[in-house]
């Protein structure tokens, strides 16, 4: 049977089921004693690409159709992209929906059809948002996965590694501002009798996301996405501190969501060195190489590495630009180099999560080296793409 995760860029629900509940009624058809309904249509920029995802347990291909006051927009059918397992087989198929002109300007629904199963979205609005967006009053969401999550839970389960964009994520806007701050600042400090010394200090800027009214749903899918392994907003990668707090507004079935968002990445870091003991950083025998590429799937073995591409080892950043089909960025260098604080994408968003990390004796120069492996967990396919691994924060 066909399912839609909870994370769907759209929204969309089964609404097969005597008795009513959430997720087998439309927002519009919610019914909570004499509370209000607010209609809401989840607003798109005008000419977004909508990336969605299906799960179902047969290979039938899915019909997709978008329709406006029952006046048909486009019909779209296709096969699975993926499946896993043996035989408990679940497939995914992915569609991309290009919201141009046919779009603007009018509240659309979809529908997802395999055999006798129906699928009904909640309601988009595509439109003009750039003014909202620069106001502060829309919210531009990414969120993705670094594992694909392995679960029974059909409205969570997503593949993310078949999203066909580069970064593989998924995206959606909202209803929102984040002027409130957040920051948080923490110091290590050793105290001595006549003084105190700050062994370490950081600082996390921060702000509190907090939502007009919104339908349950989107709630939840708000909740859900910040919990991801990847979370922006606005071009900022945040993780959340704490739940999601929501609020019934007014005495509607609408709700107000507020997050409280830290940035990833620290905004100043500084150490003291005591002397009390010294890092040294061993540079490897003259003439060590490192390698830089890509590799399949499986073992990563010394033959593979040293069909990747050959540099001088050294501990300086390296940028690569990628072109592979089904492959995974891949790093081997000397370990006594040090560590790779950073790996960024071409649009400055953070990535080293993604890699896995384990190490590997290498003969070079008839020396064995220990060697770091970096490699990224799932394949991919890219195009003319650039990585950088960067071993200064």
């Amino acid at each position: 049977m066909i399912a839609s995760s909870i994370l769907n860029s759209i929204t969309f629900k089964n609404l097969a089921g005597l008795f009513p509940n959430a997720w087998n009624r439309l927002h519009i058809d919610t019914i909570q004693g004499n509370n209000k309904v607010i209609p809401y249509a989840q607003k798109f920029q005008k000419d977004h690409t909508v990336y969605l995802q299906f799960i179902s347990d047969n290979d039938v291909n899915i019909e997709l159709t978008s329709y406006s006051d029952n006046a048909i927009i486009e019909t779209i059918s296709k096969n699975f992209d993926s499946s896993y397992g043996a035989s408990n087989i679940r497939y995914f198929t992915n569609f991309i929906i290009e919201l141009r002109s046919d779009y603007y300007d009018k509240e659309v629904s979809f529908k997802a059809i395999q055999g006798g199963v129906i699928l009904q979205s909640e309601p988009i609005f595509t439109t003009d948002l750039t003014n909202d967006i620069n106001k502060g009053i829309i919210k531009y969401l990414k969120y993705t996965n670094l594992d694909r999550i392995e679960s029974d839970l059909d409205d969570r389960f997503i593949d993310w590694s078949i999203i066909q964009n580069d970064g593989h994520y998924m995206d959606m806007f909202i209803n929102a501002v984040d002027f409130e701050m957040n920051d948080t600042d923490e110091n290590e400090v050793l105290e001595g009798s006549q003084s105190m010394t700050i062994l370490s200090s950081s600082y996390y800027s921060g702000r509190v996301l907090k939502t007009g009214g919104i339908p349950t749903y989107l709630a939840s899918k708000l909740g859900v996405m910040s919990s991801l392994d990847v979370f922006i907003v606005n071009g900022i990668q945040y993780i959340k501190k704490g739940e999601a707090e929501q609020s019934q507004l007014g005495s509607s079935t609408s709700v107000q969501t507020s997050l409280k968002l830290i940035q990833k990445n620290a905004v100043g870091i500084n150490v003291d060195n005591l002397k009390s003991s010294e890092v040294v950083i061993v540079s490897p025998p003259a003439g060590t190489q490192m390698y830089i590429g890509s590799v399949t799937d499986g073992a990563i073995t010394e033959s593979k590495i040293k069909a990747m591409t050959a540099l001088t080892a050294s501990a300086t950043d390296q940028a690569i630009e990628y072109t592979f089909t089904y492959k995974r960025y891949c790093f081997v260098y000397p370990t006594s180099l040090g560590e790779v604080l950073s790996v960024v994408d071409q649009n400055g968003y953070e990535i080293i999560s993604g890699f896995q990390q384990s190490t590997i004796n290498i003969t070079e120069l008839g020396t064995v080296i220990n060697y770091t492996i970096m490699a990224f967990v799932w394949p991919l396919t890219v195009s003319n793409y650039t990585i950088t691994y960067k071993f200064t924060a």
